[in-house]
């Protein structure tokens, strides 16, 4: 994770990064696969939005 001394302390950067594990241990995050076609579908919704309104 890109880390920005300015803007972020550590322990707010630490306990970011335990709630993501704790998600992605609870299975609460998508795995790769169902991110990449949830993104097809939204990537497709909005190119179908473009045409009708054109």
């Amino acid at each position: 994770m890109k880390e920005n001394k300015n803007t972020t302390c550590t322990p707010c950067e630490e306990k970011f990064e335990r709630n993501i594990d704790k998600i992605v241990k609870e299975g609460e995050a998508p795995t790769a696969k169902e991110r990449r076609q949830k993104e097809e579908e939204v990537k497709s919704a909005f190119a179908e939005d473009g045409n009708e309104k054109k």
